[in-house]
């Protein structure tokens, strides 16, 4: 029996290490699990946190947009400015409120002819904005018939006609501008940035 006994105080030892962990499993899987409350509240801010991050790069892909048309539209006129110094003719911009587009003077015809070739072909103005076109009056100008005459004239001496376009958004931002004095190089920026 002697051989017994510690065989028995062995099982009764195990059989009470057995029961605390059968007492602590269900505790300690109360307190590791999530419960549906605490992992709705996650998703939650989860949620909110990216949409704040879309509507924020929303923005400034417009605003990239903005800057993108500002800049083509400068770069746009200094090829026409370019086109009329090597070609020794008149070229205009005819500038509406929500679009803009080039042509070039026939001296043949007397007429002004739309530029439908590249880069003149086409705008590409981002939606939501509208042109304010801001000009110096004309002196006098070596066409025969004003009427359907350009706002902005490009002589073939590589002068223009003094201006300033505004490119003002619908949303609340600072509009950019392109503009010349007339014997500059036409530029494009930020409404009130030197």
């Amino acid at each position: 029996m002697r051989s017994l006994e510690p065989i028995m105080n062995r099982l009764d030892r195990n059989a009470l290490a057995r029961e605390p962990a059968r007492v602590r499993a269900p505790e300690l899987a109360r307190v590791q699990a999530f419960t549906l409350l605490e992992l709705l509240i996650v998703l939650t801010i989860l949620g909110l946190i990216t949409a704040t991050v879309m509507l924020s790069f929303t923005g400034a892909d417009q605003e990239q947009a903005l800057k993108g048309a500002a800049e083509r539209l400068a770069l746009r006129i200094e090829l026409a400015r370019q086109r009329s110094l090597t070609r020794n003719r008149e070229w205009g911009i005819f500038v509406e409120s929500e679009t803009y587009r080039f042509a070039e003077f026939d001296p043949e015809q007397q007429n002004w002819v739309t530029q439908t070739g590249r880069p003149f072909d086409r705008d590409d103005l981002p939606d939501r904005v509208r042109l304010v076109l801001d000009l110096e009056e004309y002196d006098e100008l070596p066409f025969e018939n004003s009427e359907g005459l350009p706002q902005i004239v490009i002589f073939s001496s590589g002068e223009i006609t003094p201006f300033r376009i505004v490119i003002e958004p619908e949303w609340r931002t600072t509009p950019w501008v392109v503009g010349s004095d007339g014997l500059t190089q036409v530029t494009a920026s930020r409404e009130g940035a030197a």
